[in-house]
């Protein structure tokens, strides 16, 4: 019987692995971090990928999984399935699965993509995304403009006022989030535009039957527009229109007033109606009594003057003819003047007329 040897089998243990976190999820676009460790030291560790609605995975080695995955189906969530071995001393041991879903990012639409409002008017914007259940937030930048604020929902329904004279802009940025992933922000534009003030001068006017009014219609918004209606007692001549002077010839028989009533309006936005009233002063008519006469050389006239207006002055001139003499211009309420004949034959003395009441004066 030879002598008895020893074999000394050395037996490895089976390695494991340990994946830190055992799942994980992520936004599209965002970077896997899966540390791998094991239960012997200097394991090593491979692994290969199947992926679903995903892109960006690929088989690899290493103790850290840092991969930048993307959802491939855009509304829906893909998934990346790593299955890692580890191998020590030349053994390797049972794979370990790990899952990545990735969540897509959603994508907000703004309706409408822009708006132009009146100032105090609100603004209507619907949200909406691609994927269901998503949330939206916004920031917001105002510039000559006031009423816009952070907040959040799915529409943006602020009443906005402009500032100043020219139009203002709010521009909010919009944030969709769905399963705690935020797509790209998106930004929209309001266009304010301010209230125009119209601007009479002056405010009101009296004018004389037959003249014409001379109101100049102004704003501090630049490009404003005027258009009128008007309503007139005991005058006649006024008439609805639009322009930016109202030039309107008025006639009154007896004290009449027109009113105007003035509505300014810019970019579409119409600013608070103004009114203005024209006092028409009525027409002067003088009335002499008599109206002709014939006297005897070297006696005197007496021509009684009255109006249809109280209070009214008459001033006459003279046109003599004919050989007559002692007429003169004058003013009054009654000519009184000695005439005398300078010749055989009959002359004639005419008085010219007019009467005048405050700055209106009547025909002669």
């Amino acid at each position: 019987m030879g002598s008895p040897i020893s074999v000394t089998i050395t037996v490895n243990p089976s390695p494991a692995a340990i994946a830190t976190p055992p799942t994980q999820t992520i936004c599209s676009g965002d970077s896997t971090s899966i540390a791998l460790t094991g239960n012997v030291a200097g394991t090593t560790f491979t692994w290969t990928v199947a992926q679903s609605g995903a892109s960006g995975a690929s088989a690899g080695n290493g103790t850290l999984i840092k991969q930048i995955l993307t959802a491939t189906f855009g509304t829906t969530p893909g998934t990346v399935t790593y299955t890692i071995t580890p191998t020590a001393n030349g053994c390797s041991g049972a794979s370990t699965l790990v899952t990545i879903t990735i969540n897509p990012n959603p994508i907000v639409t703004i309706a409408p993509a822009a708006q132009t409002i009146c100032s105090g008017s609100a603004t209507s914007l619907a949200l909406t995304s691609n994927i269901p259940g998503t949330t939206y937030t916004w920031t917001v930048v105002q510039t000559g403009v006031s009423g816009a604020t952070a907040g959040s929902g799915s529409n943006i329904v602020q009443t906005l006022s402009a500032t100043g004279s020219i139009p203002g802009t709010a521009v909010y940025k919009v944030i969709p989030t769905a399963g705690g992933c935020p797509g790209i922000p998106q930004n929209v534009t309001i266009t304010v535009n301010p209230t125009p003030i119209a601007i009479a001068t002056p405010s009101s006017q009296t004018i004389c039957s037959g003249s014409a009014t001379s109101i100049a219609l102004t704003s501090i918004v630049a490009g404003t527009t005027f258009a009128w209606t008007v309503s007139q007692n005991n005058v006649t001549g006024a008439t609805a229109g639009s322009g930016v002077t109202i030039s309107q010839t008025l006639t009154a028989a007896t004290a009449g007033t027109a009113l105007y009533i003035v509505t300014p309006t810019s970019g579409g936005c119409p600013g608070s109606p103004i009114s203005i009233t024209i006092t028409v002063k009525p027409t002067l008519i003088a009335t002499a009594l008599p109206s002709t006469q014939t006297i005897c050389s070297g006696n005197s006239v007496s021509i009684a003057l009255s109006s249809n207006i109280a209070g009214t002055t008459f001033a006459w001139t003279v046109n003599q003819t004919g050989g007559a003499s002692g007429a003169s211009a004058g003013s009054g309420s009654t000519i009184t003047q000695t005439l005398s004949a300078t010749g055989p034959s009959a002359g004639s003395v005419i008085y010219s007329i007019t009467p005048a009441a405050g700055s209106c004066t009547g025909a002669p």
